[in-house]
């Protein structure tokens, strides 16, 4: 199964990238995610992180040779490929990884050859697909890829981003019984807020089988039910998420 989040400049892909990845649970979980680089308020470059390995690297920057470039915008093809290659590598050797993520499918991308054969070889393997993409189409690759006859494709927005990540979920684990039914728990814990006592620390969250724990570890979600040790998520972590 593929899995496209396309959408228009600033509609919130990687947000709702990060919200899935949470809702899937983290250690299902591999691939690239890529972030703004803001000075004083002004977007200077992007950074690329390895989910698995951990690894970040500067993808592009304003500061940058420009012998790859989009707009203003130097892009070191050659840390991006390394990246990709050992996040890959980390990914297919945890038996736990289900889910490949990437963020994006873009210009600055897609100008790696390299990058597009990885792609291509991911695409086409057994585990599932999940990334954001350009929403323009002028490049021949990007239009392409949308065209496989195995991509399902979303298009984000203002009015259906905030339901969207546990949309795409439900479609992704639909053969997953016990996952959605985690997921329908979880939609019903997110409508009863006097289950849950907030403290700056930590969450406690007073549910149908006994009282839950939930912590953020190095921007992780931690929980103390018996499925979160399983799964890396649970019906007590997607409510936060959700509500």
């Amino acid at each position: 199964m593929i899995v496209l989040i396309s959408g228009k400049p600033n509609t919130g892909k990687s947000t709702a990238l990060g919200k899935i990845i949470d809702l899937l649970g983290p250690p299902r979980c591999s691939g690239l995610l890529t972030e703004e680089i803001l000075k004083d308020g002004e977007r200077i470059g992007f950074s690329t992180c390895g989910l698995k390995c951990r690894k970040r690297i500067i993808l592009a920057h304003k500061d940058f040779d420009k012998t790859y470039a989009v707009e203003d915008f130097g892009v070191d093809l050659s840390s991006l490929e390394k990246l990709m290659i050992e996040e890959l590598e980390t990914g297919s050797n945890d038996e736990r990884t289900r889910f490949l993520i990437i963020d994006e499918i873009g210009r600055m991308q897609v100008m790696s050859k390299r990058f597009r054969e990885l792609l291509d070889q991911i695409a086409d393997s057994s585990k599932t697909l999940i990334a954001s993409i350009c929403y323009e189409d002028e490049i021949e690759y990007i239009r392409d890829f949308k065209k496989r006859d195995d991509v399902s494709l979303f298009v984000l927005n203002e009015t259906n981003r905030n339901d969207l990540p546990t949309l795409l979920c439900k479609t992704i684990c639909k053969d997953d019984q016990e996952y959605l039914g985690k997921l329908e728990l979880a939609k019903k814990y997110a409508g009863m807020k006097e289950l849950y006592e907030h403290y700056p620390d930590k969450t406690i969250l007073h549910s149908t089988h006994g009282v839950r724990t939930i912590t953020v570890n190095e921007g992780q979600y931690q929980c103390t039910c018996d499925y979160y040790q399983k799964n890396g998520t649970c019906s007590h972590i997607m409510s936060l998420i959700i509500s």
